[in-house]
Parts: C-alpha cells; sequence; structure tokens
C-alpha cells in the first residue's frame, strides 16, 4: 500500500524533471526548462529530502513542504520576474507547479488519500458500532 512518502518521492521527481535540462515540458511560457550550470538542479534536489518534505503529527494532521528557497534565486525561476512598471523581465518556469499537475503525482495523491479517508472511516463507523451496542441494539455493517 502507498503512503504519503511515496507521494512526497513522485512529486520532487517530478519537480526535479522539470528542472532537469534534459526533459523540457511545454508550458503556457514556452519551455519550463530551468536549468543552466547545475546548480539549482543539485539544490533544490538535496533540500528537499523525501523523509523532510512529510510530517505526520500525534493527531494525524500531515504537512507537505516543498523548499525551493535554496538557493536564493530557484524562486525567480518558478515565479518569473516583472519591470517595475509590470511587464515581464523573465517567464515563469513553475517547476513545482508542473509537480503538482502531473499525472502521476495526481494519481498517487489520490491513492493514498482514498486509502487515509477509508482508515478514518473504518474507525467511525467501529466507534458507531460501540455506540450501539453500549446501548443495548446490534448494528451490523459488512
Amino acid at each position: 500500500m502507498k503512503n504519503f512518502k511515496d507521494v512526497a518521492k513522485v512529486y520532487k521527481d517530478k519537480a526535479i524533471s522539470a528542472i532537469n535540462p534534459g526533459v523540457p515540458y511545454s508550458y503556457k511560457t514556452g519551455s519550463s526548462k530551468a536549468f543552466k550550470t547545475g546548480n539549482m538542479l543539485r539544490q533544490v534536489s538535496g533540500a528537499n529530502r523525501i523523509e523532510t518534505m512529510i510530517r505526520e503529527d500525534r493527531k494525524g494532521k500531515v504537512t507537505f513542504t516543498f523548499d525551493f528557497s535554496t538557493p536564493n534565486y530557484a524562486k525567480y525561476v518558478h515565479y518569473g520576474t516583472k519591470n517595475k512598471n509590470g511587464s515581464v523581465r523573465m517567464g515563469k518556469r513553475p517547476f513545482a507547479q508542473i509537480a503538482a499537475q502531473s499525472p502521476e503525482f495526481k494519481k498517487v495523491k489520490d491513492e493514498v488519500m482514498n486509502a487515509k479517508t477509508a482508515e478514518l472511516l473504518d474507525d467511525v463507523f467501529a466507534n458507531l458500532n460501540k455506540l450501539w451496542e453500549s446501548g443495548g441494539d446490534n448494528l451490523t455493517i459488512s
């Protein structure tokens, strides 16, 4: 069964692929290929370890984080830049957005979310069954 770390791995792979020069993506502004020297590719990849991208607290709250603050210019590559008058200076190359919109990421995310939802519902119905039994009734769930 897939878990949240699988979701993080697919997301990271897709984001890194969008930065990588060997995999050009077509996006609204042309190619999203965000690569020149390899520095950004190495730093973004290194800053995002699968183990730290997903955090689940004791209450079951899950936080997903993808850090592209290092190197400091990665955010400008991702979001693009504008001149003071508002005209585009450098078009955006949204590698993180491409990863989030990839069919592979959506598929694994949906699989994990569906499994987690089923687990939660199983717990809810089990608790309802206990409540019914404590009241003297029998609730059968099949």
